[in-house]
């Protein structure tokens, strides 16, 4: 019973992780320059969205992070090698939302420049959420 509490934290902090990393992936790439008429309102979602951030996405991946740790080593699944591809999807997916905060932080202070690479953010994560599932399902090696 255990494990399947566990697993269902797992998994529901992962789901609140990847949403809220999808959300602010795509609200990068609509965003406008602080100088056009919806800045206001851009202001105010930007705010909104750092809170978000802040308060529910980042202790989700940190949750996501524990419990999955504690599962790995529980169950000796350091030994197999499809442990090692997750754990590397997530180490990146764990680097874009630290990217993603850089760039709400950077904006909140004013930037309107653009943040590299931000029209892959969205297809990178859902790629390697792919990844991450393939690997726990089918466990291929």
């Amino acid at each position: 019973m255990t494990y399947q509490l566990l697993k269902m934290a797992h998994v529901a902090a992962v789901v609140a992780w990847i949403c809220g990393s999808l959300f602010v992936s795509l609200f990068l790439l609509s965003s406008q320059p602080q100088d056009s008429d919806e800045a206001p309102k851009e202001r105010k979602m930007l705010r909104a969205l750092r809170r978000w951030t802040l308060m529910v996405t980042t202790p989700a991946m940190v949750i996501s992070w524990l419990i999955g740790l504690h599962l790995a080593m529980t169950f000796g699944w350091f030994a197999m090698n499809w442990i090692w591809v997750k754990v590397g999807c997530a180490l990146a997916l764990s680097a874009l939302l630290g990217i993603q905060s850089a760039a709400l932080r950077r904006m909140a202070n004013g930037s309107a420049k653009r943040p590299p690479m931000v029209d892959l953010y969205a297809p990178f994560t859902v790629i390697a959420c792919a990844v991450i599932v393939t690997l726990v399902v089918v466990k291929p090696f």
